[in-house]
């Protein structure tokens, strides 16, 4: 046998690519992640840290290379602010300044770290992906910001409540609060001899917990679902391309799960791609975008089509898509959730 020809380790090109490193941002909202992982979070920052850097829910499980590291809290957090500093974090004290607000405890650190998530997106041109770890729902829109084709957005969920599924439709990748927990005890395996790196982290799936919903709120969301599967019933006018029907009711379905927000272009185009007509650069036999122009003229023919499709323009991203609810499917479904009452 010829030595020379067997080798047990990837080729060069290979390497290179399991070497690569994703430019990614750590923002972390410290008040959020403590409150819901303990202590251990702070008294274990490096190896969780250590965890992302391997490449836990990265793009191909590529290793991370944090271009920045940055921690915002109230200023009654500052006593960690050695140990984040030692983990190459940059800590901001984000007090409140209205005296009704810091004798709540309230701080600023989620408008800080909104206006640093959009500054970094906007300016740092190399960055390939930003981590915003927090599980508050009030960050969806930042998200959606500074989500693009060239950005990849992770977020943070709890399995005991809607958020875990909620930033799943938003973000490109969540990090649940168990696989967080769990990284606090994560060491880098050992790399075999033959490999150019050691295996990527195991991330545990998730154990999602029933949403907790009053019988009231249960009943009127079910009329919803009832009323809105009665309008997709009805006929409707004959359209020259009958699968831009086909695909307005995608981006409803989409919409529907977090109605009068906006949705991502990259959610609208992965749901669309179930279309066998649907494709995003002109193929042999399919033209882009279903023959129109681009997405934004696309997504006008759909509101067209559907008129809760709201679509505007936007200066900077493109375009923004929302679905909003119909204001006769929401008078009647309250009207039968208080009858069924």
């Amino acid at each position: 046998m010829d030595v020379e020809h067997l080798s047990l380790a990837p080729s060069a090109n290979q390497g290179e690519t399991l070497l690569s490193r994703v430019n990614s941002v750590l923002l972390v909202d410290f008040d959020n992640i403590h409150a819901a992982t303990g202590e251990a979070f702070t008294e274990k920052v490096a190896n969780w840290v250590l965890w992302l850097e391997d490449g836990a829910l990265s793009h191909r499980q590529k290793r991370r290379k944090f271009l920045s590291k940055r921690v915002y809290w109230n200023l009654q957090h500052d006593i960690h602010r050695q140990t984040f500093e030692a983990a190459g974090f940059e800590a901001f004290n984000c007090r409140a300044f209205a005296k009704n607000k810091i004798s709540s405890g309230k701080s600023s650190a989620d408008i800080v770290l909104t206006m640093d998530a959009v500054q970094m997106a906007d300016r740092l041109k190399n960055v390939e992906e930003i981590i915003v770890l927090t599980t508050d729902s009030d960050f969806v829109p930042v998200v959606n910001r500074i989500q693009s084709p060239r950005l990849r957005v992770v977020a943070a969920g709890k399995e005991t409540d809607p958020t875990y599924e909620l930033y799943s439709q938003h973000a490109d990748a969540v990090v649940h609060m168990s696989a967080l927990k769990a990284a606090f005890d994560y060491e880098r395996t050992k790399r075999k001899w033959y490999r150019f790196r050691s295996p990527p982290p195991e991330v545990p799936e998730p154990r999602l917990v029933q949403e907790r919903r009053s019988p009231l709120m249960m009943r009127v969301r079910s009329a919803v679902r009832d009323e809105m599967d009665s309008r997709s019933e009805e006929p409707r006018p004959e359209d020259e391309h009958p699968h831009l029907t086909r695909a307005a009711e995608l981006v409803m379905q989409l919409g529907a799960r977090t109605p009068d927000q906006p949705i991502a272009r990259e959610k609208i185009i992965k749901a669309l791609s179930a279309l066998p007509d649907f494709a995003t650069t002109p193929q042999k036999g399919k033209p882009a975008w279903f023959g129109l122009r681009n997405f934004a003229v696309m997504m006008m023919r759909l509101r067209a089509l559907e008129p809760c499709i709201e679509v505007r323009p936007q200066k900077r991203n493109g375009t923004q898509v929302i679905c909003r609810m119909p204001d006769k499917a929401v008078k009647s479904a309250v009207t039968q959730a208080e009858a069924r009452a």
